[in-house]
């Protein structure tokens, strides 16, 4: 009987799709604001949208504050105010991190070896210096 090695795939270099795939993933990721940390992704964005816009007619209002979930999944009563200033602290957070992520994706992919899948996994990976 012959025994043949095989690698955990994620010990594995990465190659340049996965490294852009775990860029867009993190880009994604949630974003820690002044009233606790929120999901960013895609569709988190819509729905702040959605709520900031429909927020005065919306029923489930009680004394002028929605009860919104954080991305720990605990809930925070907060205004129309601080649903806006929230929308913009992740979009600013979001961009800025896209902005870092899309650079380092670059410097990843020049990186001897390249890093593992494993290592693309950690957005710490992606944020230390």
């Amino acid at each position: 009987m012959q025994r043949s090695l095989q690698l955990n795939p994620d010990n594995r270099p990465a190659v340049w799709a996965q490294i852009r795939q775990w860029r867009e993933a993190h880009k994604r990721a949630p974003v820690a604001t002044s009233f606790g940390v929120f999901d960013a992704d895609n569709e988190s964005d819509n729905n702040f949208t959605e709520m900031i816009e429909f927020f005065d007619g919306l029923p489930t209002l009680v004394n002028g504050k929605l009860t919104w979930k954080l991305a720990d999944n605990s809930y925070l009563a907060i205004t129309k105010a601080e649903l806006i200033q929230i929308h913009i602290e992740i979009g600013e957070a979001r961009a800025a991190r896209g902005a870092l992520l899309h650079v380092k994706a670059e410097q990843l992919n020049q990186m001897t070896p390249l890093p593992t899948p494993a290592q693309l996994s950690s957005l710490n990976f992606w944020l230390a210096q």
